[in-house]
């Protein structure tokens, strides 16, 4: 009778680990202050961590591959002044669809960058970032680009509230979050662009070796996050009916932050899209009952800092063993 392999806690820790310290979470809010559990409550967070959940998806994709991508949060401030700019010329569809043509044209940068220039990911994705926010700047001359919500209410169809019965959710955020997820998950498992993406992380020289088009699935990659954080940035003016270049400031972090508590690699190879899903709602929920409970974004920071410095550690420990055992 064959024995059945011992599971130990790394086993479960990758599986359901970013589960658990969700349910901690709410655990711990859940005494601290109640009513951040309510179901009105609840939905927000949902709503709130699309912007995150979003471009996180496309992040995915780059810590997968062996990169990541610091300009998301510039091409998401830039995006939020397209939008702004242009909505009250041309429409809400013409606006929109410049908006990820900007995403797409920033993330192609980026990916030809690295791989033509043969500039490192963080050097290139840096320098883009500031280039980006310079041209977001020189486009709106430093200024806030307002939308009217009288003139410009078409402008809301990316946050409008719905009502379900006596709850009250920001529907489209969530049906776009879930859209990008279900298609990020379909392509990396299913897809070659996906098999070519794990493989260049986990070995780039072999994949070259074996034929892989890397060059082409990296600029593909970067397009992807270009585009992911675009559709952020639409849900972010549309939130607030404005366009500013400083409106992405610090959100890369938040992005490579709920990556990589879903339990994607660092060293690449390894991506986990519903992991990156939970993170983004974990990220949310935290900043969320941080603020009912009154504590300021320094805490905050620090709460998220210290979460990811835990899971972290416990993923490099979990590492140095599987090399030991090999």
């Amino acid at each position: 009778m064959n024995k059945k392999p011992y599971r130990g806690f790394d086993y479960y820790w990758k599986r359901y680990g970013i589960f658990a310290t969700l349910l901690i979470t709410l655990a711990v809010f859940a005494i601290l202050s109640p009513l951040s559990l309510t179901p009105n409550n609840l939905l927000t967070v949902l709503s709130r961590s699309a912007i995150i959940g979003i471009s996180a998806c496309g992040m995915t994709f780059a810590i997968c591959s062996g990169g990541f991508d610091l300009s998301v949060g510039a091409i998401l401030g830039l995006s939020t002044c397209v939008f702004a700019a242009n909505l009250p010329l041309f429409g809400l569809l013409p606006a929109t669809l410049l908006t990820l043509l900007v995403g797409g044209l920033a993330g192609m940068l980026n990916g030809l960058a690295i791989t033509k220039l043969k500039i490192q990911t963080f050097v290139a994705t840096l320098a883009m970032g500031m280039i980006i926010k310079g041209v977001a700047l020189l486009y709106t001359h430093g200024s806030k680009q307002m939308l009217s919500r009288t003139e410009n209410a078409e402008a809301k169809i990316f946050s409008q509230n719905v009502n379900i019965g006596s709850l009250q959710v920001q529907l489209a955020p969530l049906l776009m979050m879930a859209l990008v997820f279900i298609c990020g998950y379909l392509i990396y498992r299913y897809t070659r662009h996906g098999v070519y993406t794990r493989s260049i992380g986990s070995n780039e020289n072999a994949a070259r070796t074996a034929g892989i088009p890397v060059d082409r699935t990296i600029i593909i990659v970067y397009i992807v996050t270009g585009v992911t954080a675009s559709i952020s940035g639409l849900i972010r003016a549309s939130q607030l009916m404005q366009g500013s270049a400083v409106l992405g400031d610090g959100f890369e972090l938040d992005a490579i932050t709920a990556t990589i508590l879903g339990g994607t690699s660092l060293a690449g190879g390894k991506g986990n899209i519903w992991g990156t899903f939970i993170g983004a709602i974990l990220l949310a929920m935290i900043r969320n009952g941080l603020n009912m409970i009154g504590l300021s974004d320094e805490y905050q920071r620090l709460t998220i800092g210290l979460i990811l410095l835990a899971v972290l550690a416990i993923s490099g420990l979990q590492e140095l063993r599987e090399e030991k055992s090999a």
